[in-house]
């Protein structure tokens, strides 16, 4: 896609997430990657050196994409996915063998409901989007037939790959964004000495420590609507919103609020379930806060996947430093949440 279309599909695309950081700060530079409008905000920061930051930053982002994307045909990751079956490893860059292992870790941990082999269920659920239909039971079970986490094979040691069924296929898109921004606050930390930073990447944000004269910065969250519009094109009316308090950490949230398809008077999110290898059919929004984006991005899918329980149930025994809140779409007046998620106001 050329920069233009991007621009254009960014203008006429409703937002991807919800949370979103308060006031704007007085130096901000955005720029389209990964398919969304990232902007890095830098308010301690002089403009010259702000400057030449967000110029490599950006740049970071540009390298990055180039290794994780499923689009980029020359991309380490479709490189990788045309040797699948192959009984040879692939050799890694780090980038690309550090993002695969911490997605097979949260695989592991969410039982599989977290799994970046489900690309050719995702591809397959985008034309059902697009034409408003079901996939075919035969397509649908040739697709599944290629997934599941347990065929991405990974050697530590050698620092490779190997897919284990032909024709395999991955998508981090669930994780590459989150990823991406840990990368760019660690650039910027350890190239500029900037630490009082925020990375906004159409919802998903990062920040480091609070602006001057602030105790942390201000995320505002967009409550999901009670009663969801049949229109997925539309622009979801406004909902009552809240703000939470974040300092060094990510917060993501994920659910079917913006985007989403009615087809035969089901309303299907463009969350892939694994045990279907469609889009999720639970109007559900997750907001989890995390030490990292790696975490935050696939954790707040699983939110909207798995039951409450289970969900709050999995993360007290794997990740007991996340915070998450869980609202249903039908009840949004009854949210759960970890204790330890931040009082709103």
């Amino acid at each position: 896609m050329t920069r233009r279309r991007l621009l254009q599909a960014l203008a006429a695309a409703p937002l991807l997430s919800s949370a979103r950081a308060e006031p704007p700060s007085p130096w901000s530079r955005a720029e389209p990657h990964m398919g969304c409008l990232w902007t890095l905000t830098l308010p301690d920061t002089p403009p010259e050196i702000a400057s030449r930051a967000a110029d490599a930053v950006f740049q970071e982002i540009r390298r990055l994409n180039q290794i994780f994307s499923d689009y980029e045909p020359t991309s380490e990751l479709n490189r990788l996915c045309a040797r699948a079956g192959q009984p040879a490893p692939v050799p890694l860059s780090p980038a690309l063998f550090d993002i695969l292992a911490a997605a097979q870790q949260v695989s592991i941990h969410t039982r599989g409901l977290f799994d970046v082999t489900l690309a050719p269920c995702v591809r397959l659920w985008r034309r059902s989007r697009r034409r408003s239909e079901l996939p075919s039971p035969a397509a649908l079970a040739q697709a599944r037939a290629l997934c599941g986490y347990q065929a991405l094979l990974l050697d530590p040691a050698a620092q490779s790959a190997r897919l284990a069924k032909p024709g395999m296929q991955l998508d981090l898109g669930g994780i590459a964004k989150g990823w991406t921004q840990d990368a760019c606050l660690r650039l910027l930390q350890q190239r500029f000495a900037i630490s009082c930073v925020l990375l906004d990447a159409a919802g998903e944000v990062a920040v480091g420590t609070p602006p001057p004269g602030r105790d942390a910065w201000q995320i505002q969250l967009q409550a999901p609507s009670a009663q969801p519009s049949a229109q997925p094109s539309a622009q979801p009316s406004a909902q009552p919103s809240s703000r939470i308090p974040l300092r060094q950490a990510n917060v993501a949230t994920s659910g079917d609020l913006y985007q989403f398809v009615e087809i035969d008077g089901q309303r299907y999110s463009h969350l892939i379930d694994p045990r279907t290898g469609l889009g999720s059919t639970i109007s559900r929004q997750g907001t989890l806060i995390a030490p990292t984006g790696a975490l935050a991005d696939p954790l707040a899918k699983l939110l909207c996947l798995a039951d409450p329980d289970t969900s709050l149930a999995l993360l007290r025994q794997h990740y007991p430093n996340v915070q998450a809140k869980i609202t249903e779409s039908l009840h949004p007046s009854q949210p759960r949440q970890t204790p330890n998620f931040p009082p709103t106001s």
